[in-house]
């Protein structure tokens, strides 16, 4: 096996690495439920880690049929991602310029309503994308041809994904909590490039976006643990 035949593996492999993750996130997620942005975050970790875990599962067998099964549900947990990180945004403490109508959030939420039951449904109408059958093997991606609809769907997940890292980076501007805000822009422009370029140039069941977006969650992690997990460990360490 070659370099290039090996790739799938390995995003596989960080696919599930990422899924995960989302046990000790959440965890620390649910002390913060009380709040818009703990909920919020929570919504963000589950659907990175199904974005990830459905992203691997392509990988299980080489039925396209069932490849394109999971590649749908690799999608819907992109959109929850894209709206999670959105509303984490706009629930964060550190940022203050911020969308006050409701109208904005409920159209947010409209619009991933539509996009996630055009998904489910895609067999059906083929307006999204039409799966290109094929003597598939366990180290191929789902293979599709885009319709309209892939584009709009990759279009909801650039806004969604963007309006919340503008928000980080005007707050980032005005100097609040400047190294939290500093690194959820830079991990929110790192998120949208990978989904421009995957859903762009590798069309299909291939992408780096799902790794791309743990970025989002691991700093939130971080952000909310508060040095709580190194601080249990740190009698376990070496000391120098």
């Amino acid at each position: 096996m070659d370099v290039f035949q090996a790739i799938p593996w390995i995003l596989a492999f960080g696919g599930v690495l990422a899924t995960l993750l989302v046990y000790p996130y959440v965890g620390t997620a649910i002390s913060y439920r009380r709040s818009d942005n703990g909920l919020a975050f929570i919504l963000l970790v589950i659907g990175i880690g199904v974005w990830n875990g459905m992203f691997a599962a392509q990988l299980l067998d080489p039925d396209p049929v069932v490849k394109n099964f999971f590649f749908s549900l690799s999608a819907v947990g992109a959109t929850l991602a894209a709206l999670g990180w959105f509303l984490f945004a706009a629930t964060a403490s550190s940022t203050r310029r911020v969308p006050r109508g409701k109208s904005v959030y409920g159209g947010a939420a409209l619009l991933v309503g539509v996009d996630i039951a055009m998904i489910i449904t895609a067999p059906a109408h083929n307006f999204y994308w039409s799966v290109l059958a094929g003597p598939g093997t366990f180290s191929e991606f789902t293979a599709v041809a885009p319709s309209f609809g892939y584009w709009l769907h990759t279009q909801l997940h650039v806004v969604l994904f963007g309006a919340g890292t503008v928000l980080f980076a005007l707050a980032w501007e005005d100097g609040v909590t400047v190294r939290f805000t500093r690194r959820y822009t830079v991990a929110g422009v790192v998120t949208i490039a990978a989904v421009i370029v995957s859903n762009a140039v590798f069309v299909g069941g291939v992408s780096f976006a799902p790794l791309a977006a743990v970025g989002l969650m691991t700093i939130g992690w971080v952000q909310a643990d508060d040095g709580r997990t190194i601080n249990r460990v740190q009698p376990y360490l070496p000391s120098t």
